[in-house]
């Protein structure tokens, strides 16, 4: 049997998510598992995510429903440029190659534009069940904004939060998995089986390759995003393995369990193992180098001293070490969630 996952992009109307779950339900529809996909806005994780966390493990926790809130968050606090609409393709297309075997549904109800487009795009790469839509009464649907939501009771805010009235959207998925070789071939200008040349057509009235064959710059894009999707290491759903010298913590910088948890809650689908190795003089935060076969070395620092520390990953090749790499990257530069993992 096929366990039914989920992903929601969230903005700041925390709402859609119980709305979305308590419809799905209505219709004989378990979700074992629900992804939020979101941004490091301040709102969402001070406000928006307590909420959201509170009300699942009221409602759904005991239903054997899991809540995953740390996998596909963006370190930006929005989305402001086609780096960061990476970073989420990224993301997301880890989510879908973890989830391959289950069926996914994709909810649109929050979040950017963005999100919901780039999602559509991915859900038919990786052939998703269906992409759904939560519609509520008018009412309803005002009161469901994080600002509107903390002026209520807890009673009223359950009256939003899990309204009667609902009708959930299914937008069916035409999934295009079968000739992703194919397309990829096409666009990097390789000929193809007589038996494929549709696959020419069909990308010629969509604008991604000229008359001559060659891609045009949307071509391009898109030949990039595959590319880089086809890089992402397999994920897995084992336990992060952590092998620390116990005398490590008094020694060790400030905070370097919450960090090691911080990157484990968000990148442990590609980790096996994290290795302490050595404590350094170092002000900074960073990705040191790679190594052969699957490890990175890094290290943490409270901005006095360091830990130099190895990760094990889910790396098979040179390509996916280094796309890894990339997907850290912005976790080792910026300032870890503020929210507290436990």
């Amino acid at each position: 049997m096929c366990i039914r996952d989920r992903f929601i992009s969230l903005g700041r109307s925390p709402a859609v998510v119980p709305e979305t779950l308590d419809a799905l339900l209505e219709k004989n529809i378990k979700i074992k598992r629900t992804y939020l996909i979101t941004t490091n806005d301040d709102t969402i994780w001070n406000d928006c995510i307590p909420l959201i966390e509170e009300d699942f493990n009221a409602h759904y926790k005991s239903k054997n429903m899991e809540l995953d809130l740390y996998s596909c968050t963006l370190m930006s606090d929005d989305i402001y440029n086609e780096k960061d609409n990476l970073e989420l393709m990224r993301k997301v297309a880890g989510l879908f190659k973890r989830e391959k075997n289950n069926n996914i549904y994709i909810s649109m109800a929050g979040g950017r534009k963005t999100m919901s487009a780039a999602m559509a795009l991915l859900a038919q790469i990786y052939n998703a069940r269906a992409i759904t839509h939560v519609l509520v009464p008018q009412e309803i649907e005002s009161y469901g904004n994080i600002f509107q939501l903390t002026k209520l009771n807890k009673r009223e805010q359950q009256k939003i939060l899990h309204p009667k009235e609902k009708r959930l959207i299914f937008f069916p998925v035409i999934g295009i998995s079968w000739m992703l070789d194919d397309i990829i071939n096409a666009l990097k200008g390789k000929e193809l089986k007589p038996n494929r040349h549709e696959i020419i057509y069909i990308l010629q009235e969509n604008g991604l390759i000229d008359q001559e064959k060659k891609p045009t710059d949307l071509g391009n894009i898109l030949l990039k995003l595959l590319n880089d999707i086809e890089k992402i290491p397999e994920p897995h759903y084992d336990e992060v393995k952590l092998r620390f010298k116990q005398a490590e913590d008094q020694h060790a910088p400030k905070n370097y369990r919450n960090f090691v948890e911080q990157l484990i809650s968000r990148f442990g689908m590609y980790l096996k193992e994290i290795i302490g190795i050595k404590f350094a003089n170092s002000s900074e935060t960073r990705i040191n180098n790679i190594h052969s076969p699957g490890t990175i070395r890094c290290q943490y620092s409270d901005g006095s001293k360091a830990l130099v520390m190895d990760l094990i990953t889910t790396a098979k090749t040179s390509g996916e070490l280094k796309m890894l790499k990339e997907i850290l990257a912005p976790f080792f530069k910026k300032k870890p969630l503020r929210a507290k993992i436990m």
